[in-house]
């Protein structure tokens, strides 16, 4: 009796062992299952925004590239004028003519709504998609400031007006625009794609 005591006891301990060892598996499995599926939700609600923001900056990027795209000519006309005005050759455009142009290249120089969104995404992140929303706000601001500073210009001593701008600098600086868009689309394809 004396074995049968000591075998039921040895049984006994082993089955709560075996209970006490399987119940902390389960407990470990359960808290790693509760933990994934936690991140899992905010993973996707993290993806959520920045795919929004990502979205505001490319709508907010292409119809500043079609407004300034739109007044490019105007702008090419402004500079044409001005260098034909310095060498004494006749201007194309007529003084109110060249007044509209103007205010057509002043309006749609203007990249707010651009850095607007791309400091949203700079808020989503990650990093590199933050520093390609960073060059598309710069290469805005640049292709603005050429816009706004046409006619600007510098006066020799002998009273000669010579303008800052050359004559290829609006277009150059549009397709760096483009070139930052397309950049930044990829770089946020890429991450949004990326598990």
């Amino acid at each position: 009796m004396e074995n049968e005591l000591m075998i039921a006891l040895i049984g006994a301990g082993s089955a709560l062992t075996g209970a006490l060892i399987g119940g902390a598996a389960a407990v470990v499995g359960a808290s790693k299952a509760a933990r994934s599926a936690y991140l899992g939700s905010l993973d996707v609600t993290r993806r959520t925004a920045q795919r929004e923001v990502y979205s505001e900056l490319l709508k907010a990027a292409h119809a500043y590239e079609a407004s300034t795209g739109a007044v490019l000519e105007g702008a090419g006309s402004l500079l044409d004028d001005l260098f034909n005005e310095l060498e004494g050759l006749p201007v194309r455009h007529s003084s109110s003519e060249r007044s509209d142009l103007r205010r057509a290249v002043s309006a749609a120089a203007e990249p707010l709504p651009v850095a607007a969104a791309a400091r949203q995404v700079e808020l989503e992140g990650p990093s590199r998609v933050a520093a390609a929303a960073r060059a598309v706000q710069a290469a805005a601001q640049q292709l603005g400031a050429t816009l706004d500073g046409i006619e600007d210009g510098s006066e020799d001593p002998d009273g000669s007006l010579h303008p800052s701008t050359p004559a290829d600098r609006p277009r150059e600086h549009f397709e760096l625009l483009k070139s930052a868009i397309s950049t930044f689309a990829d770089i946020a394809r890429k991450h949004l794609n990326h598990r």
